[in-house]
């Protein structure tokens, strides 16, 4: 199921990084919020992403999904090396639409599928760099699509999943539907909590699912 949310992710990222672009927003905090969301995607989701998912093996898994962040090597081609304004995503070869198919294919195959899914968790965490990026700079196109799409509140979906994981009856499709029906709820609810964007509200339901596979290899272990 992991890997299904990962590439649901990337589609939704191809169908709509042409429109990202030219229009001003100010949802972002600041530089420095985007970065600790960055690194922490980068070095702390992967080992989450391997307990909930390879049980006993998780520590090895994990070790192969951290691996995967070498794919930055290729940072070193551009020019400058680093700019804190430039999206990773199409502009770099390792990064470009090619290789995330090839990343794709990998995670499908059992004996690369742990860097596959790695390859797949940096390219996604760096999707989201990328709209965050443009959300600071004011140039971010459909923002009632796009904006914010992981914040602090994405932290409190992790703990939620995992605490109803805790449920023995509560199995993960009974989650699933819970997760779903409240982000549809929320688009009619007049708070200002509710007032999110679709991919903020898909990445709330992979976060919830995340926090509750955690939580289920818990109480299995």
């Amino acid at each position: 199921m992991i890997k299904i949310f990962l590439l649901l992710l990337l589609t939704l990222s191809f169908e709509f990084s042409q429109e990202i672009n030219d229009q001003s927003t100010n949802t972002l905090n600041d530089l420095n919020g985007g970065k600790i969301i960055h690194f922490s995607g980068h070095y702390l989701l992967p080992v989450a992403i391997a307990y909930a998912s390879y049980g006993s093996s998780w520590k090895n898994a994990a070790k192969v999904m951290l691996s995967s962040n070498l794919v930055d090597a290729d940072h070193i081609l551009a020019k400058p090396i680093y700019d804190p304004d430039r999206c990773s995503i199409r502009n770099h070869p390792l990064h470009s639409i090619p290789a995330i198919g090839i990343y794709s294919v990998m995670s499908f195959n059992e004996s690369t599928e742990k860097l596959g899914i790695g390859l797949l968790t940096h390219m996604a965490v760096d999707f989201v760099d990328c709209i965050n990026t443009r959300d600071r700079l004011g140039t971010l196109k459909f923002p009632k699509l796009y904006r914010d799409p992981v914040n602090k509140s994405s932290l409190g979906h992790i703990i939620f999943g995992y605490g109803i994981s805790q449920i023995e009856e509560i199995k993960p499709q009974h989650m699933l539907l819970f997760s779903i029906s409240w982000e549809i709820l929320e688009v009619s609810l007049p708070m200002r909590f509710s007032q999110e964007s679709y991919l903020n509200k898909f990445f709330d339901i992979l976060f919830s699912s995340l926090g509750f596979y955690i939580g289920k290899q818990v109480l299995i272990d």
